[in-house]
């Protein structure tokens, strides 16, 4: 996360991680298994998504005209697919595996959204799910080599190529909502 928060920071963004855990301690990388069955059992998407659009409508509150992108990884970027549907909020959504995405495909995004899924995860086939995205208006769907996590260079399935690739994309992506945006 904190090399997330330092790239976008670097290139000029303000940057916003909400705390999704409630009152839970911090997990260490190594206990990623425990992290993601408290998020589960304990948290939830909906209480998430309740979380980060509180956020987003707190900085709205205090520029209407701020433009906002949302980028999340793994469960992250199924709470920010859900919130995709608001574009009034969301300038742009941007998830990186988020492998339960498939629980919620009959979701349609209102503002511009660009996801990410890996060649290969464990839990279900990318391609049947980026097949049933890519029908979508304001969806972009890429498939990239690699596993869950490809693009943290903390995992064991680090993908260096795959990230630097997406890294690309996601530039062009915030230049292309921005100026749309501007253009409205």
């Amino acid at each position: 996360m904190k090399s997330m928060i330092d790239h976008f920071d670097k290139a000029g963004f303000e940057v916003y991680c909400p705390h999704l855990l409630g009152q839970a301690k911090h997990f260490p990388y190594a206990s990623e298994n425990e992290a993601y069955d408290y998020f589960m059992n304990k948290v939830g998407f909906d209480e998430s998504v309740k979380i980060v659009l509180n956020v987003a409508k707190e900085l709205k509150t205090k520029n209407a005209e701020r433009d906002i992108c949302l980028i999340g990884f793994s469960v992250g970027a199924t709470i920010a697919w859900q919130c995709s549907q608001y574009d009034q909020l969301f300038t742009g959504v941007i998830g990186f595996y988020g492998s339960r995405i498939r629980d919620f495909l009959d979701m349609t995004p209102t503002c511009n959204t660009l996801l990410f899924f890996p060649e290969v995860e464990a839990s279900f086939n990318p391609r049947e799910v980026a097949n049933v995205l890519e029908k979508k208006e304001k969806l972009c769907v890429k498939i990239v080599k690699g596993q869950h996590g490809f693009a943290n260079p903390d995992s064991t399935t680090f993908h260096a190529e795959s990230k630097n690739r997406c890294f690309q994309d996601i530039d062009g992506f915030i230049k292309e909502c921005l100026q749309k945006e501007n253009d409205s």
